[in-house]
């Protein structure tokens, strides 16, 4: 798994468990009414995953942002910042899969019947969740360009010697346009050209 796709999904994990608590909080506000919604299913496990999400979350955005600080700082890091597909839209669609996933699996678990979901939780659920997933995605592009401008700030460029010739030798007897500037202040008679 490369660095960037799990970087995504340490994101997509804590948006994953945010988005599920939000939508609850917004279809049930009440735990009688999130009792009837969930059919049954416990929830007991989420402020731990939410909390492991968000530490996930955390690590991920230092990494970010640290990738794109050495992008910028060391030389023949030509490492490429993903497109608008792997930045908004395959994040976005994993998390609200995933929650899809989950609530099912919830269900599974719990022995609650699976009509619960063909109610406005499935609907509103994915909807959130792809605007979490494409936020989170958002969230580490800003990071990675974000170390990008902090790296190109603070970075010390060397000029680079000429690739063809490292040294270049004084000519052998120095003519008026190779004349080093201390000769000029050298009393003499006028150079003939």
């Amino acid at each position: 798994m490369g660095n960037r796709v799990a970087r995504t999904l340490a994101v997509a994990v804590a948006g994953l468990f945010a988005g599920h608590v939000i939508v609850y909080r917004i279809l049930a506000p009440g735990p009688p009414q999130r009792s009837v919604l969930t059919g049954g299913a416990s929830h007991a496990y989420l402020p731990f995953a939410l909390a492991i999400g968000l530490m996930l979350a955390v690590a991920a955005g230092g990494r970010t942002f640290r990738l794109g600080f050495r992008r910028a700082t060391i030389r023949g890091t030509d490492r490429r910042r993903p497109g608008f597909a792997g930045t908004l839209i395959l994040p976005a669609v994993a998390q609200a899969a995933a929650f899809i996933a989950l609530e099912v699996l919830e269900r599974v678990l719990a022995g609650a019947p699976m009509g619960t979901l063909l109610g406005p939780l499935l609907p509103v659920g994915v909807a959130l969740q792809l605007v979490v997933g494409a936020t989170g995605g958002l969230l580490l592009a800003g990071l990675d360009r974000a170390g990008e401008i902090t790296g190109r700030a603070v970075a010390v460029r060397r000029p680079t010697a000429p690739a063809t010739e490292p040294h270049r030798w004084p000519p052998a007897s120095p003519t008026p346009r190779h004349r080093p500037r201390s000769a000029l202040l050298i009393r003499g008679p006028p150079a003939r050209a």
